[in-house]
């Protein structure tokens, strides 16, 4: 296996992205190379029909706001990791997920991507698409996938 210098785990805060974090960690710990910690805030659409009662703060600041949330729990995530790893976090503003996870990933020329799979099959992976399957596809560095567990 490769000595690597800089891992990029993508995280939506799920169970899967947790996995991936954990084996991710492990990896850093073992090379002993910097973790980058990458959450990506997708653009929030306004329903065209609200109610009349309900208002809704300019989209400019309903981003600032998920901006500053998903940074304090890359933060509060960091944190629970222990000492000895050097640990940055990211985030990224864009409409797909996986295309900043690529730009990230080579701005910060990274050699190896941690990225859980939520495990859609069907269609569900055709509707939702598979952000691990177009990371696999587009980057150019080495992508580790850490399955769905099956909950038998």
């Amino acid at each position: 296996m490769p000595a690597y210098q800089h891992i990029l785990v993508p995280t939506d805060f799920s169970t899967e992205a947790e996995r991936a974090l954990q084996t991710a960690a492990e990896l850093a710990r073992q090379y002993a190379t910097d973790l980058h910690l990458l959450h990506v805030v997708a653009p929030q659409l306004y329903y065209a029909e609200m109610p009349p009662d309900v208002v809704l703060p300019p989209v400019e600041d309903l981003t600032a706001v998920m901006i500053r949330a998903a940074g304090k729990r890359l933060q509060q995530i960091s944190g629970k990791l222990g000492d000895g790893l050097s640990v940055q976090q990211h985030v990224r503003q864009g409409p797909r997920a996986a295309d900043a996870i690529v730009a990230t990933a080579t701005e910060l020329r990274a050699n190896l991507i941690v990225i859980g799979s939520h495990g859609h099959i069907g269609l569900a992976h055709a509707l939702l698409g598979s952000t691990a399957e177009r990371v696999i596809r587009e980057a150019a560095c080495d992508v580790l996938v850490i399955k769905r567990q099956n909950d038998t």
